[in-house]
């Protein structure tokens, strides 16, 4: 790489400012938009702010756990919005006191810079350790999925750290390869994945769902030799739902309709879910022995 060169990634990016107190006016940066330019046009980021330690240090781990809840559906809600075409002056959030700021131009050597130096430049409290933990559920979930199953653990979890450990389990039996399981617990093995909304997503979104298929049932297999084992696939449909043209409704439902096939070929329930707090409820519903039931 010539260091002379403009760095090859650019993108928009504007704070999310968030007033959680309307009384008192206090009012700070919760995330990042980010929309790149080059070199995948159209790639959507909204990053989190604040590193979950840095928010329990902040303001105790029961006010963090809630405001980190609440920040994780506001960036996902966002994010579907950009992802239809909306632009940052469009964007809403799902509850008053969230106001999208002034647009400014980040460019980097790499997709992961640009978002860090967007954090560090619009946010006094930008931390970069943020990404760096993150790296491993990153290359494993598209970015939908990813924010999907942290809105998902904050809402089930909250402060329970034996339910927190459930999710992103790797389970090796018998000497085989571990397998990464977003949720495992008891008999119930769990895999979280997200339909598309334009034709470059579908790519991505339908290797991401087949691997983990794939896992699913590689594992539930090789349990079930010596215990019982229960798999589901758990759609987020948040796409499907928001889709505003035909052509993004088709791309939906064609993964959606291949996902059914692989799963009922592969005896693994599925389950289509349009929020995380859906998703939660499912997971409720499980600790108390009611079961999935196929979509």
């Amino acid at each position: 790489m010539n260091i002379w060169e403009s760095p090859p990634f650019a993108a928009l990016a504007a704070p999310v400012l968030w007033t959680p107190t309307a009384t008192t006016g206090e009012r700070f940066v919760a995330l990042i938009l980010v929309q790149f330019k080059s070199p995948n046009r159209g790639e959507i980021a909204t990053p989190i702010v604040f590193h979950p330690k840095q928010l329990r240090a902040m303001i105790g781990a029961k006010r963090a756990e809630s405001a980190l809840g609440i920040m994780q559906h506001v960036a996902e809600f966002m994010q579907q919005q950009m992802i239809a075409g909306a632009d940052f002056n469009q964007v809403v959030a799902p509850f008053d006191g969230f106001d999208v700021g002034a647009t400014t131009n980040i460019k980097g050597y790499s997709a992961k810079q640009v978002v860090d130096t967007a954090i560090r430049t619009l946010s006094a409290f930008g931390t970069r350790s943020y990404f760096e933990d993150d790296e491993e559920q990153v290359q494993r979930n598209s970015v939908p999925t990813r924010q999907f199953l942290r809105s998902l653990r904050s809402v089930f979890a909250q402060n329970d750290d034996e339910r927190r450990a459930r999710f992103n389990r790797t389970i090796e039996v018998a000497g085989a390869a571990g397998m990464t399981i977003d949720y495992a617990h008891d008999k119930h093995l769990i895999q979280v994945t997200s339909l598309p909304q334009t034709a470059p997503h579908l790519a991505a979104l339908q290797k991401e769902a087949e691997s983990k298929i794939l896992e699913l049932d590689i594992t539930a297999s090789i349990l079930r030799s010596n215990a019982p084992a229960q798999s589901a696939l758990l759609i987020n449909t948040a796409a499907l739902n928001t889709a505003k043209t035909k052509e993004a409704s088709q791309i939906a439902n064609e993964l959606l309709a291949r996902l059914r096939f692989m799963s009922g070929q592969k005896g693994i329930d599925l389950r289509l879910v349009r929020d995380p707090f859906q998703a939660a409820q499912i997971l409720e519903e499980l600790e108390v022995g009611q079961g999935l039931t196929n979509a």
